[in-house]
């Protein structure tokens, strides 16, 4: 399966899902959209979509004009039906796309929390072999509400909406099961996190580094999601 992956921050990459592919024989190419003159592919050029995450929100089109080209190549790849995975800032993209509202979040979100899996988001097949919980990586500021038609995966106690699915093959996830211990390591470094305290729902640098074991809960839950949205493709295409 050809998977295309829109990468908004160099240290912000696909992680474990790049590793996944790869060990599964499919391919991932990019668009790098902090690089100069970002080009996206046409719809024939891939059969499912990775929206990473990054630090720019969905409103900062003014300073960051590639935003609305890759808003309009949102609208298409939602328009043409495929299999789409959205992480964090992707997932709010894809939120805002299918009428959904973006905006803070009453309090920052940052370390490994709880996420509750609601049970009817559980039958969905993107989900299937997810359990009905998980301590995740978060770190974000804003939030989305549930775009119209769209059905929540899930809530946390700092956060509302955790994700949501959308039709057979469109999932966003607030989270980051992408993130590896490393990327988590350049992550707190380039957000300058060392020196930040404690807050409700921030944990420190130190209390990161305690709970780093759990990217591996974060990294089953991905793999699972990708065999799901693979045996998705790989149904659609042999009917």
């Amino acid at each position: 399966m050809r998977f295309w992956c829109l990468q908004h921050m160099p240290d912000e990459g696909p992680g474990h899902a790049a590793d996944w592919l790869a060990a599964h024989g499919h391919s991932l190419t990019f668009t790098r959209l902090f690089e100069p003159n970002p080009q996206f592919p046409a719809m024939g050029d891939f059969d499912g979509l990775l929206i990473l995450g990054g630090a720019m929100s969905v409103h900062d089109e003014e300073t960051l004009p590639w935003l609305r080209a890759e808003k309009d190549f949102i609208h298409e790849v939602l328009r043409a039906g495929k299999v789409t995975l959205a992480i964090c800032l992707g997932a709010q993209l894809v939120a805002e796309a299918l009428g959904g509202e973006v905006r803070p979040n009453p309090d920052p979100e940052i370390g490994f929390w709880t996420v509750r899996f609601s049970a009817k988001s559980l039958e969905h097949p993107l989900l299937r072999g997810w359990p009905e919980k998980a301590a995740v990586l978060h770190w974000h500021l804003d939030t989305f509400t549930v775009p119209p038609g769209a059905m929540r995966v899930g809530m946390s106690a700092a956060c509302a909406t955790q994700g949501f699915v959308w039709g057979d093959g469109v999932i966003g996830l607030q989270f980051h099961p992408e993130m590896t211990v490393p990327m988590v390591e350049k992550l707190m470094h380039s957000e300058g996190h060392e020196t930040a305290g404690e807050q409700e729902f921030v944990q420190t640098a130190e209390q990161i580094r305690a709970k780093m074991k759990s990217v591996w809960k974060g990294r089953k839950l991905l793999e699972a999601l990708l065999a799901n949205m693979v045996a998705l493709h790989e149904a659609e295409t042999t009917d």
